[in-house]
């Protein structure tokens, strides 16, 4: 396997690297799945595993809701839901050089994909939610020329994401001491974490990139699918060797697997560059499971496929960041309603019609993603967790 299989050995990388990041970074020390084992498998025997066990005092599944659900589905409106987000998947407004710059960007975008806890002061600060305030960013480096690859990721300043996110650093100012207003001082912003975790992801990834003699995340990318074509394999890959991939929890001694990113690196270079090119044409696209976020399993909630204990309920309702044990019982949940509900839309005796569309987990999220979006559904509050690099 080379250095795609040394790479989550490199020692050091997080050296003086934010403290916000390594904070956020709560999957590092939780065991990864066995070898050979598929991460797939692992994310849905985990999160079952916990939901149907001490995960119950937290959520609970509404098993009896699923055929309801599955029957009342709109077929046309899932279909054009989810041909939607994946014809605008990554397509972004910007010049290439290469397939591989592409890629690389493509790559980062969906690394980045945080922030979601930071949704309401990204709003009163910058006017975008944590999706756009991430692309805006992505692209001001590319359009910039800004150095992407390892050297460059590592290059990076928190001078440089916050003018680039258009993250503030800096926050209100006060008198340097009561009573005296001669002196004014500037507390630090809100956002300052958001902005040092993004950095973290950054500089952490250049740094392990260039350890193991990878030029760019591309490049990583590209030699590992070249080993081995599958979507499997690329996530396990990418968990492996990056901390802020490591999208996991241990509770109660059991560890508890998500991957939402990895899985979304994966899908995403599936979407963009699989009908052009045969080593990202992932033929196991479909065994993925939910990019379990802040948006979905609020939805999820909505249609009465979960409910969540009355402490996290009220935590939900009024905006209250959750705890990880709360976050993970609350995306663990979503992840085992959408099995349920993929198999009960797929079972030989359901007179359930699929359209154009085959009903997947992963299709189940761009349509649930995308219905987060619909009037009726935008009001609903959404998981807030700032202290992760994973949503």
């Amino acid at each position: 396997m080379g250095l795609i299989s040394e790479l989550s050995g490199a020692s050091g990388a997080s050296a003086g690297l934010p403290a916000a990041w390594e904070r956020a970074c709560t999957g590092e020390g939780v065991p990864l799945p066995p070898p050979l084992t598929n991460y797939f498998d692992a994310v849905r025997d985990t999160t079952s595993r916990f939901i149907g066990g001490d995960g119950q005092a937290l959520v609970k599944i509404n098993s009896s809701k699923v055929q309801q659900y599955v029957d009342g589905l709109d077929v046309a409106k899932f279909d054009k839901y989810v041909k939607h987000v994946n014809s605008w998947s990554r397509s972004l407004p910007l010049v290439f050089d290469s397939q591989a710059q592409n890629l690389n960007l493509i790559a980062i975008l969906d690394l980045l994909q945080i922030g979601s806890g930071f949704r309401r002061e990204l709003h009163e600060a910058v006017n975008r939610g944590a999706s756009d305030t991430i692309n805006f960013g992505c692209m001001s480096m590319h359009i910039s020329q800004t150095p992407l690859d390892a050297q460059g990721l590592q290059a990076l300043t928190l001078g440089d994401i916050s003018r680039h996110f258009g993250i503030p650093l800096l926050g209100k100012e006060r008198p340097m001491s009561e009573g005296n207003a001669a002196v004014m001082i500037s507390e630090a912003s809100e956002l300052r974490p958001l902005a040092e975790i993004i950095l973290g992801i950054l500089q952490d990834t250049g740094r392990r990139l260039e350890q193991s003699g990878f030029a760019s995340f591309a490049d990583f990318i590209t030699k590992t699918c070249a080993e081995k074509p599958t979507a499997a394999n690329l996530v396990q890959k990418l968990v492996n060797a990056f901390p802020s991939l490591r999208d996991a929890a241990s509770i109660g001694g059991q560890p508890i697997y998500l991957f939402k990113k990895a899985q979304l690196i994966a899908y995403d270079i599936c979407q963009k560059f699989g009908k052009e090119d045969s080593m990202f044409d992932f033929s196991d696209i479909g065994d993925m499971t939910l990019f379990a976020d802040n948006v979905v399993p609020a939805v999820v909630q909505y249609h009465g496929l979960i409910d969540p204990c009355s402490s996290i309920r009220a935590k939900i309702d009024s905006g209250k960041e959750l705890t990880l044990q709360e976050t993970t019982a609350m995306r663990a949940a979503s992840i085992v309603a959408a099995q349920l509900v993929v198999d009960c839309a797929n079972s030989p005796s359901s007179e359930f019609k699929a359209g154009a569309i085959s009903v997947n987990q992963a299709t189940l999220d761009n349509f649930w993603w995308q219905e987060g979006k619909d009037p009726e559904l935008r009001p609903i509050p959404r998981l807030v967790c700032k202290n992760t690099v994973y949503f």
